[in-house]
């Protein structure tokens, strides 16, 4: 995923300036981070349906946290456009998405 930032990173300071090859950078590493606690919150559940609730409820609470501090940090501190930024997450989302469907069809068939 990172890759494919690095190559929409250098499309877009070729095409609109620095500051948005930046923010979108900083986006998908954000939205790597993101799917990294994600992924780790997933991997220790526990057994007890409640205490599995509870924990991802928590873990989502987290995230959530996370991202918005990360997103407030880039556009106050940083200065980073807000259309790099959007740019960055969307496409590393999407990115994202498209390796989980490619995996799925593999373990289908």
């Amino acid at each position: 995923m990172l890759v494919s930032a690095l190559l929409f990173a250098a499309l877009a300071a070729w095409r609109w300036g620095r500051m948005e090859a930046y923010a979108l950078l900083y986006a998908a590493i954000l939205s790597v981070v993101n799917m990294i606690m994600l992924g780790s919150g997933l991997m220790a559940l526990p057994d007890a349906p409640h205490r599995a609730a509870r924990r991802l409820g928590g873990s989502a609470v987290q995230r959530w946290i996370f991202t918005v501090v990360a997103l407030l940090v880039a556009i106050g501190w940083l200065h980073l456009p807000v259309l790099g930024l959007v740019s960055g997450l969307v496409l590393s989302h999407f990115i994202y998405l498209g390796f989980m469907l490619r995996e799925r069809s593999r373990q289908r068939s």
